[in-house]
């Protein structure tokens, strides 16, 4: 009988006690993750970067792990971080001029409006970082690998890029006078409106995916031109290599062609075929909130925190269909490959908005401001754009039907589309 009581009370000591282990365990793992920089690496640079320095000098060997690390608007001018792993780290607004970070590692940093002039970058694994608006005149990144990080409206002027990997990387706007690219890989890189002045592009290798400064897709022949390596990479519609002088029907039949081929892979294309004609009238929506409301919400109350947000999601998915945006001020709002099918515009201003590759299937955007917005690769199919300012909109690319209501009132037709190198295609 004293053994049978044992054994329950054992079992309910276990059943007690598991849980509590567990979440022990748990929060530990939560812990590490949270500060998984060393304690004592971050103790050592805060003393300054002089005694960081000698430190160094002194220990060859130690490989400083400052991962995940906040140090937003510190001055770190000639810090010696070779071979660092920074991964994650928060260099917002910082100061990192004339430093040595060879081979160091900065995935998924965070340093936009940073100052990295004369940086040496040399070797650096940076994917995913978030370089906005940083200042890195002069910089070397030879060999860096940079793929899928944000470049947009950085000073990159006189920077050693050679051989460096800027696959995916967002160079919107950004000053790259200067710069030598020889040797790069640069697919499916976003160049649109970038300063290319002076630019060395010998041997940089492009693909289809790759927007040129244009806001037009790189081609074989414009490789050529510039002695670089044209890489073959099919997209789902390519329009840039279609000769000038060929004529509206045998274009359009083209791309209708390869349209129908890759409509179930085309990430730009609906995900729902059956939808009407003229999906752009509210009326044939469900009743029901289509979209993610708390989404909805942070869009609307800042942009920036919006934009700040999916930098650090890159993977979001964003769906907003059939939302009211009615004279909201969404300017350089950042909705790449949105779900905004029927979504309302009226009024609003987009200027300056990133919308590639957004469904945007039935959308009203009667007399929104889209100056300045890139609808590259969006599907257009039952827009409405009546008397919208579509001054320097990017299209290339976009999908387009005879439902489309263009900025003059009138349908879109096959013709207008061959003009702007859009796709005209039915509404299935």
């Amino acid at each position: 009988m004293k053994i049978q009581s044992i054994k329950i009370m054992s079992h309910k000591a276990i059943r007690f006690l598991l849980p509590l282990f567990l979440n022990v365990a748990v929060i530990s793992v939560f812990s590490f993750r949270a500060s998984a920089f060393d304690p004592s690496h971050l103790e050592s640079l805060n003393a300054g970067v002089k005694s960081w320095n000698s430190m160094r000098a002194l220990h060859k060997d130690l490989l400083p792990d400052l991962s995940g690390a906040v140090l937003k608007g510190r001055n770190l001018r000639g810090v010696n971080l070779q071979n660092a792993n920074l991964s994650g780290v928060i260099l917002t607004d910082s100061d990192l001029s004339n430093a040595d970070m060879q081979h160091i590692t900065l995935d998924a940093a965070r340093m936009s409006g940073s100052m990295l002039m004369r940086a040496n970058l040399e070797g650096a694994v940076m994917r995913g970082a978030d370089l906005e608006a940083a200042v890195l005149d002069g910089a070397n990144l030879r060999q860096a690998v940079l793929k899928k990080s944000i470049l947009k409206k950085a000073d990159c002027s006189n920077v050693d890029f050679s051989e460096a990997n800027l696959q995916d990387c967002n160079f919107r706007e950004a000053s790259l006078v200067n710069a030598n690219l020889g040797g790069a890989d640069l697919q499916a890189a976003y160049l649109w409106r970038a300063n290319l002045g002076k630019v060395k592009l010998s041997g940089v290798k492009v693909s289809e995916a790759t927007i040129l400064e244009t806001g037009r897709y790189a081609t074989q022949d414009w490789a050529r031109e510039r002695q670089a390596i044209f890489v073959s990479t099919p997209l789902p519609v390519v329009l840039s290599s279609t000769p000038p002088d060929v004529s509206s029907a045998a274009v359009q039949g083209d791309l209708k062609n390869t349209l129908s081929q890759d409509r179930s892979s085309a990430a730009h294309l609906a995900p729902d075929p059956a939808r009407s004609a003229n999906i752009w009238r509210k009326s044939e929506l469900p009743s029901e909130v289509l979209h993610d409301r708390k989404q909805y919400e942070q869009l609307k109350r800042n942009v920036f925190d919006w934009n700040d947000m999916r930098k650090q999601n890159r993977t979001m998915i964003v769906s907003l269909k059939g939302a009211d945006f009615d004279h909201k001020n969404l300017s350089y709002a950042d909705l790449t490959g949105a779900d905004l099918g029927a979504a309302t515009f009226k009024g609003a201003d987009l200027e300056e908005s990133d919308m590639r590759k957004a469904d945007l299937r039935g959308c009203n955007f009667r007399e929104a401001t889209l100056r300045g917005a890139d609808l590259g690769g969006a599907d257009l199919r039952g827009a409405n754009f009546w008397r919208a300012n579509l001054d320097r909109v990017r299209l290339d690319g976009a999908v387009i039907s005879a439902a489309t209501v263009l900025e003059s009132g009138k349908n879109a037709t096959p013709e207008w589309a061959v003009r702007h190198r859009v796709i005209f295609a039915d509404e299935r």
